[in-house]
């Protein structure tokens, strides 16, 4: 992976003779010259970040001076593909023209991207910051920048921006939240010391409270009454881990599932390392952001204005790329801490399916077969895989693989029998994709469109 940590004193001395002759235009007010200079140091040396942001301020400066405007033509859509592939090379060609148009919403928000895929979380956060300081009414790249705090541990920035999105738009309820939640998070990381951190009941008054606590059925009135008494007992001693994983709890059961991801989290950092507290915030962060996406597809569905529908339908689009990386990247930690387990193989591999990066979903989803509850899942994943790759020969094994596993006719071995028929048409064998569609013509006539391809091949 790539960092952004290079400093001055790290150039070699040809690129540090450029940086010297940079500063010196800069001086002089010879604003183009210097950039062409950092342009070439950048390629060389994309970890610079001190010079990326010497260029850029440069950039805007000279365009500010001159009155331009920004670039008419957008190549943004066209480097994306490029930032997939080549996430450093690409840096490199978005900053040849953001050059042009050093404050573009779109050019900086793909700097973010190509940075963060790179490994450069500061180039990536410089990237929104510079959207940030430059368009007074954006807030859809300053959720990104928030999100990208929150993310690497920043919480009291993310705090910050989603405080300033407020401002710009009071009627944002999901910024406000966040600014809420964050500020709590940042709380929490402050009060945490060094030492052996307690993880039994305080005395007979607290294993009092568990009893009472433990009853099930409650009403949301009483699991807020509950919720308020183990508040006041975290605000006597944050450092409680039954209390902390108490709260925890009892958010999650009121579907506040941001706050139950801080405490969470606060509870993982108080245990010795327990996996399954970890597990639980991610899975908390993974609902908040599942929420906010429903929340964005219900508001389009009632939207009738074609350009706010284009907006909303922009930003949930945001939201569900972003929430497959972050999902991607957990699942590629817990492999790393466990990679013997083939559940968190099967969870990796089925995230990588839905992003599209298949070549490498394989490896793990091969894996994932060796544990026979989830077997045949990951047999039909990887036929999938397989079958996206053109590699239809091996599609066809792994689906008759699961279709011999599934014993019964359900929702599940219906889809196994659908994906065989249409890549054994693809290939051309009729006959036996047409047998595919006939299992499950018989047991189910409304099933997709099966009923009209089967009815057809009789006409």
């Amino acid at each position: 992976m790539s960092t952004d940590s290079m400093t001055e004193g790290d150039l070699n001395p040809s690129l540090k003779k450029l940086w010297l002759k940079a500063l010196s235009a800069i001086e002089m007010h010879n604003l183009d010259y210097s950039v062409s200079l950092l342009l070439n140091i950048m390629k060389e040396e994309p970890g610079f970040l001190q010079g990326r942001k010497t260029m850029r301020a440069a950039a805007i400066q000279a365009h500010k001076s001159a009155g331009k405007k920004g670039a008419m033509m957008k190549p943004w859509g066209k480097l994306k593909s490029k930032v997939k592939k080549d996430p450093v090379g690409a840096l490199h060609d978005i900053e040849v023209e953001l050059a042009k148009d050093p404050i573009s919403i779109d050019g900086n928000r793909l700097l973010s991207d190509s940075a963060l895929s790179a490994g450069m979380f500061e180039t990536a956060a410089f990237a929104l910051e510079t959207v940030r300081e430059n368009h007074l009414k954006e807030t859809k790249a300053l959720h990104e920048l928030a999100q990208l705090y929150l993310t690497h541990g920043h919480p009291e920035k993310a705090a910050g921006v989603f405080t300033e999105i407020v401002e710009r738009d009071p009627a944002d309820g999901t910024a406000a939240k966040a600014a809420r939640d964050a500020s709590a998070r940042a709380s929490m990381s402050k009060s945490k010391f060094e030492g052996k951190l307690r993880d039994n009941l305080r005395d007979s008054d607290e294993a009092s409270d568990i009893e009472r606590d433990s009853a099930v059925g409650m009403t949301r009135e009483q699991m807020e009454e509950q919720l308020a008494r183990w508040l006041a007992k975290y605000a006597e001693d944050q450092n409680n881990l039954l209390t902390v994983r108490k709260v925890a709890s009892l958010y999650e059961q009121l579907e506040d599932f941001g706050s139950a991801a801080s405490y969470f989290e606060w509870a993982y950092s108080l245990s010795e390392a327990d996996t399954s507290l970890q597990r639980k915030g991610e899975e908390m962060r993974d609902k908040e952001r599942e929420i906010y996406e429903r929340q964005l597809q219900e508001q389009l569905n009632a939207c009738e204005d074609e350009a706010e529908k284009e907006e909303l339908q922009a930003a949930l689009d945001v939201a569900k790329r972003e929430r497959l990386a972050l999902s991607i990247g957990e699942a590629r930690d817990r492999v790393e801490r466990n990679p013997t387990d083939p559940q968190l193989r099967f969870d990796l591999g089925q995230y990588l399916f839905q992003a599209g990066e298949y070549t490498e979903a394989i490896p793990h989803l091969q894996k994932a077969k060796n544990n026979p509850h989830i077997r045949t899942r990951a047999i039909f994943t990887l036929g999938k895989c397989y079958d996206q790759k053109n590699m239809n020969d091996l599609a066809v094994s792994q689906y008759e693989e699961a279709v011999k596993e599934l014993l019964t006719m359900d929702g599940v071995k219906k889809d196994v029998l659908y994906h065989l028929g249409l890549v054994l048409d693809k290939m051309g064998e009729s006959d036996r994709s047409l047998s595919a569609f006939k299992e499950i013509y018989n047991a189910d006539y409304d099933y997709r469109d099966v009923a009209q391809r089967v009815e057809q091949s009789y006409q």
